[in-house]
């Protein structure tokens, strides 16, 4: 009998009643914001940071928002890093959190050799506790059944192995979590120590697959390219006709990190019936927001989670991108609005102050304060005044990938300012013409944006293509010691980057490998 699934069933059943209707109003949210702000103000105050830009003479009793701009200025991680973050590095103590920071996450993300080290405080691991727990109720809304509430999550996430630098730690956000489970949640998570705490990608994926079948796995959550790697290798393997063949209680992914649309056929694939996918905003530097519903047009906004949010209107990305920050104005949560692309700042609980995060979002529903994550400031190309934005690439490739009947999985752009043109990569696993996928390509972008296709004529020559096996891209972060995990590939490349990326492709015969999508000769004009 199927007693401890009936009761977590029921428990969580009731607890979703009672969780009913909690959703805050768009007011609430804003007030939310407002006590969160004071909280962060009255801690800050105490440190040397706080000293330095005067928040230890704030009143606190006024619109201390408009206060702090006035006083703190915004920060990118370099200029965050060599002011402020380095003494905290070198474990001083009350600089920009009052008492000690014991843990740093580790960033990952692009193939930039050098790591972010992002602050953790026990207060911000006491939200991802508080957020994840209130997840749990949630699962309600998807009517599973009893066997389900038996089985375990999996996490394909980074080592849980931490590095003692001084007196604090430094490795993977999950490895930071880990430790720090709360006992009603710990006996579900899986992989457990033992195979968690492998740094190595490979080897850890070939432990996973070892154990695979002595874990009853309902839910799965991870970066999605990562999540197909391991399902698929699971499957031949152990030569199955899908991944419900080994777990047949797998009914939810929880995805975050990248965009799913890119690999939801692979994914359907390892499937033999449908399961429920649902969006999280969780980085290291805090948790932002997740899908409360399937049917949800975005995730709702965390306004009570120790953060408090700022946000910059699109005119001032290329002042962000080339680190000129000063005079650029902010806006607050009652002061946007929907369908805005919108750079996102950050004040934490872990001592960060006015921080440019770098992604892109943009609120669908501002009255529940739904919102997307859209792209990277980063990702953005506007060397020759074009300003294209992920958004405008992924689309594009979306409804290239459409037309040609290909799944385009990965990709990447230099824009080569001594060409006058923009050099793309595309990774799928299917046969296509370089060549057609350019007009393609150029007539979606030109539809997409104005300022684009006033280049085209003018000056920019047509988009190059070069067409690549998607494992390409995961052998050169492997290379770059960045393969596994929550790592992703730049979507646009520095010149430096690209030089780098060309090096690999030659050194590693991608031609030979993959002729049948040997790039042609594109036209110039």
């Amino acid at each position: 009998m199927l007693l401890i699934g009936k009761f977590l069933k029921q428990t969580v059943h009731q607890a979703n009643k009672r969780n009913k209707g909690l959703s805050a109003s768009h007011e609430l949210k804003v007030i939310e914001q407002q006590l969160t702000l004071h909280d962060l103000i009255s801690d800050g105050k105490k440190t040397h940071f706080g000293i330095h830009y005067g928040l230890d003479q704030m009143a606190l009793n006024g619109d201390f928002d408009s206060e702090l701009k006035s006083r703190v200025p915004l920060f990118n991680y370099e200029r965050f890093y060599e002011q402020w973050l380095i003494r905290t590095l070198n474990d001083e103590k009350n600089v920009i959190y009052p008492g000690e920071i014991k843990h740093f996450a580790l960033s990952s993300g692009t193939t930039s050799d050098s790591s972010k080290r992002i602050p953790v405080s026990e207060k911000m691991i006491r939200y991802f506790q508080k957020t994840t727990l209130r997840q749990i109720p949630e699962l309600d809304q998807f009517s599973f059944s009893e066997s389900f509430f038996e089985s375990k999550i999996l996490t394909v996430g980074g080592s849980t192995k931490l590095k003692k630098v001084g007196t604090h730690l430094e490795g993977d956000l999950s490895g930071i979590l880990v430790g720090k489970k709360s006992f009603t949640t710990a006996p579900f998570a899986r992989p457990k120590k033992k195979i968690s705490g492998i740094s190595e990608w490979n080897e850890k994926m070939a432990a996973m697959i070892e154990a695979a079948p002595k874990w009853n796995i309902g839910v799965i959550a991870g970066v999605p390219s990562w999540v197909c790697l391991l399902m698929e290798n699971i499957i031949s393997h152990y030569k199955l006709n899908s991944i419900h063949d080994i777990w047949p209680n797998l009914n939810l992914y929880l995805h975050g990190g990248t965009h799913l649309e890119p690999y939801i056929e692979r994914i359907e694939k390892c499937l033999s019936r449908t399961i429920h996918y649902q969006n999280t905003y969780l980085a290291s530097e805090g948790y932002f927001a997740y899908q409360r519903t399937v049917e949800s047009n975005g995730m709702e906004l965390l306004t009570s989670n120790g953060i408090y949010y700022e946000f910059i209107e699109e005119n001032h990305f290329d002042a962000i991108r080339e680190g000129q920050l000063t005079d650029i104005p902010t806006l607050r949560l009652d002061q946007i609005e929907n369908n805005k692309p919108y750079a996102m700042v950050i004040t934490t609980c872990s001592g960060l102050w006015r921080y440019i995060i770098g992604d892109i979002i943009s609120f669908t529903d501002i009255n529940t304060c739904k919102m997307n994550i859209i792209g990277r400031i980063s990702s953005t190309i506007n060397v020759f005044g074009e300003h294209l934005s992920e958004g405008n690439m992924r689309m594009a490739l979306q409804q290239v990938g459409s037309k040609l009947k290909i799944n385009i999985e990965e990709f990447c752009v230099y824009p080569s300012v001594n060409n006058n043109r923009h050099n793309w990569y595309v990774g799928s696993n299917q046969k296509f013409d370089t060549n057609y996928f350019s007009v393609l390509l150029n007539d979606e972008l030109s539809k997409l944006n104005d300022d684009y296709a006033s280049l085209r004529k003018n000056l920019l020559k047509a988009p190059r293509i070069k067409a690549l096996p998607v494992q390409k891209f995961y052998e050169y972060l492997e290379v770059k010691n960045k393969f596994g995990a929550q790592h992703k590939f730049p979507r646009v490349m520095t010149t430096l980057q690209a030089k780098e990326w060309e090096r690999f492709l030659t050194s590693s015969s991608y031609l030979e490998d993959y002729s049948s999508l040997t790039p042609k000769k594109e036209s110039s004009k």
